[in-house]
């Protein structure tokens, strides 16, 4: 059985409508029946009356005098009259005097009847218990014929007496006839109304339920994503409305949709994407592995993965600030991106370490690295290019380990762990260089694990030396300084500071470490002017790395240990820096040069000419020497551009009122050069190799000038 709930609006709507009209048709059907029926009714009965008039009329003579048979020739013309049944006279006592019966099955009421006769068909219909004909009755009246004045008498004066009735019955026959017209006309203004009724219904729901429908099927398109704005033809004000409501909705769910998908696109690229660079992060670069790792191995191909770290980066992030160093690493990217190929991966670890891989590849392993000894090349190549960012032109390099697959592993995270470990050979082996993955890397990387972990606790199990390296006058012939450079010796073996001292500065170690040097380094040169060793305007110089320079309490501290070893002293600490940390000109490190040079500390720039050199900060800091890196003075005898640039820095050291001192002095003929160009202080093999504070007494007492 069809419930009602499950029928449409629609349907709902055009049966309730067709229930009304029906009910309508079906009322005005009957009152236009009834009235039809009605109007025959009274014409009839008229007809009836005025034929019973005219009966009482013309018997009343036969009636008064009782001449019944004048009364029966009256009857025998009512014969030929149509529809009446039957008719009867009786007088004033109710006897019947004459009567004529059309048809033997209509019978005459009784004879006493004095029924009124009913005016309209409904007071017929129920008076007459639904009989078949129409029953009147008309009295007769008598002028009194014994007076011979009567007929000249008014109206108004006569005395009438009723002296009988005249009872008709006229036949309901003739209603068929009427009733069937009459039906067929009620049952065509029923159909009709219906019919009409039912196109004004079908029109109003079309234009009702039409827009609907259509904004149901735009609801839909909604929920499928396909919401277009809707313009409904008809329905009136308010579907008009409602449409308008509907397509705010659906401008209101485009905009937020379009948010929507604007923030699942954030989301996605934060999920995914490294921000500063654009370049897949570690979460995506896992995936991409893994599915490369895979592809490789069904393939029957080689995978190659290379781990870049950008060499000295740190000194530009804390020279320069971070926000040049996040822009060198945005350019850098740019630039990965634009040396490989569209097939290859680009990602960034973190921080200055990037990954590439490089998929599909097909030969032996040694074409395959031959390939990717080519393709790192051009890297190289590419990121040579120095890199121009708010004026200083960065030259960078990258130290970069490769690892293969399958060769070396079949999973990512030991492949870059293999490329990391081939990366860090790389940095030892001089950095701006590539190294495939070799199994014996595998314990190097262990190694800097466990030098790691025992370099915290170096000085308490006092593993840590200092060694002390001359610094010679040509011009004066006397030694007037020396460089303390700090041995570490752990496991029955001297670890190199090449290897510990870069674990040191991204530990954050260097800070104690750093602090242990100056207080040795303080203490063993007042140990020597107490032993009356040396002058007292020896000096002791000690290497400070640019994250302990930049340490907001470093001026303080060496201040505090200067004045606990060698109170009062001026010229006796030589703070040895590199160019990086130079390169951050803030008030901060203004105020720490300023405390320094107030109690008497010397500055001198280290390694001059290899770092990210700015001229600038010559004049903007109160230095007093420069310090000529050793690879320029190691082959300056045979290199004209080595010498070429000595000379520069001589001259413009002198220009500026600075002392300069060559390092790696290790021949004559590098003596002869160096102090022939104007360079006198000397430091390097060929005085001394560094040594303990015991063994620089002894070969400072021994010293023999040349």
């Amino acid at each position: 059985m069809i419930s009602i709930k499950s029928l449409s609006i629609a349907t709902r709507f055009n049966l309730l409508n067709t229930i009304l009209v029906l009910l309508t048709g079906l009322s005005i059907g009957l009152i236009v029946t009834y009235v039809q029926l009605d109007r025959q009714f009274q014409a009839q009965h008229q007809q009836g009356l005025a034929l019973a008039t005219l009966l009482a009329e013309t018997s009343e003579y036969a009636v008064y005098t009782r001449q019944t048979t004048l009364l029966d020739r009256q009857f025998a013309q009512l014969q030929k009259v149509s529809d009446l049944a039957y008719a009867f006279i009786v007088d004033d006592k109710g006897v019947q005097l004459a009567q004529m019966q059309a048809h033997p099955e209509d019978t005459p009421p009784p004879e006493n009847s004095h029924q009124a006769s009913a005016q309209t068909l409904w007071q017929w219909w129920l008076a007459s218990g639904q009989q078949r004909y129409i029953e009147i009755v008309h009295p007769i009246t008598s002028h009194a014929f014994q007076d011979e004045d009567v007929l000249f008498m008014d109206g108004q004066q006569q005395n009438k007496t009723v002296i009988g009735q005249v009872h008709l019955g006229i036949s309901l026959a003739y209603f068929k006839e009427t009733v069937t017209s009459s039906l067929l006309l009620g049952l065509s203004v029923v159909v009709a109304i219906l019919l009409l009724g039912m196109m004004i219904s079908l029109s109003l729901t079309a234009r009702i339920t039409l827009p609907l429908k259509k904004l149901a099927e735009s609801a839909h398109k909604v929920i499928e994503g396909n919401a277009q704005p809707l313009l409904l033809p008809s329905g009136g004000p308010e579907l008009a409305e409602l449409a308008q409501a509907h397509n705010l909705m659906i401008d209101w769910l485009a905009d937020y949709r379009s948010e929507v998908e604007h923030y699942q696109s954030m989301l996605e690229q934060q999920a995914y994407y490294d921000e500063l660079t654009g370049l897949a992060n570690r979460t995506l670069l896992k995936k991409q592995l893994q599915l490369s790792l895979s592809c490789a191995v069904a393939q029957h191909k080689t995978a190659a993965l290379l781990f870049l770290d950008l060499d000295r980066f740190k000194y530009v992030n804390d020279t320069l600030g971070h926000s040049f160093g996040d822009q060198l690493l945005a350019e850098v990217a740019q630039r990965l991106r634009a040396t490989t190929n569209p097939g290859d991966i680009v990602a960034r670890m973190g921080g200055d370490e990037f990954i590439i891989i490089i998929n599909e590849m097909d030969g032996d392993i040694g074409f395959v690295k031959a390939a990717v000894g080519e393709i790192t090349q051009q890297i190289g190549t590419a990121l040579e290019q120095p890199f121009t960012i708010r004026g200083h032109n960065i030259s960078t390099s990258f130290s970069i380990g490769i690892a293969l697959c399958p060769q070396d592993a079949e999973d990512s995270e030991t492949l870059i762990r293999f490329a990391d470990c081939a990366m860090y050979e790389a940095k030892r082996q001089g950095r701006n260089t590539f190294h495939f993955y070799e199994s014996c890397l595998q314990q190097q990387g262990e190694r800097r694990l466990t030098l790691e972990n025992n370099l915290k606790r170096a000085i308490e199990r006092d593993e840590l030396q200092l060694y002390f390296q001359p610094k010679y006058d040509y011009s004066a012939k006397r030694l007037v300084g020396a460089e303390a450079l700090l041995r570490w010796h752990f496991a029955d073996e001297w670890v190199s500071p090449i290897e510990f001292i870069p674990i040191a500065e991204e530990t954050g170690l260097i800070l104690s470490i750093g602090e242990w040097v100056m207080q040795t380094a303080l203490a063993a040169l007042r140990e020597w002017r107490t032993l009356g060793v040396v002058d007292d305007d020896f000096h002791i110089g000690v290497n400070v790395a640019s994250s302990q320079f930049w340490h907001h309490d470093f001026a303080r501290r060496t201040v505090a240990i200067l004045n606990q070893y060698l109170p009062g002293c001026t010229d006796v600490l030589e703070l040895e820096l590199t160019e990086s940390c130079l390169l951050r000109s803030s008030k901060e490190i203004q105020e720490c040069f300023k405390t320094l040079r107030q109690a008497g500390v010397r500055f001198a720039v280290d390694d001059f000419g290899t770092g990210y050199s700015s001229l600038s900060y010559l004049k903007q800091f109160p230095l007093n020497v420069l310090k000529i890196d050793q690879s320029f003075v190691r082959d300056c005898i045979d290199d004209p551009y080595d010498s070429a640039i000595i000379r520069a820095i001589i001259a413009m050291a002198h220009g500026l009122g600075l002392e300069v001192i060559a390092e790696g002095v290790e021949t004559a003929e590098h003596v002869d050069f160096l102090t022939q160009e104007g360079c006198n202080l000397l430091q390097g093999y060929f005085l001394a190799k560094p040594m303990p504070s015991q063994a620089f007494i002894e070969y400072y007492r021994n010293f023999q000038v040349f």
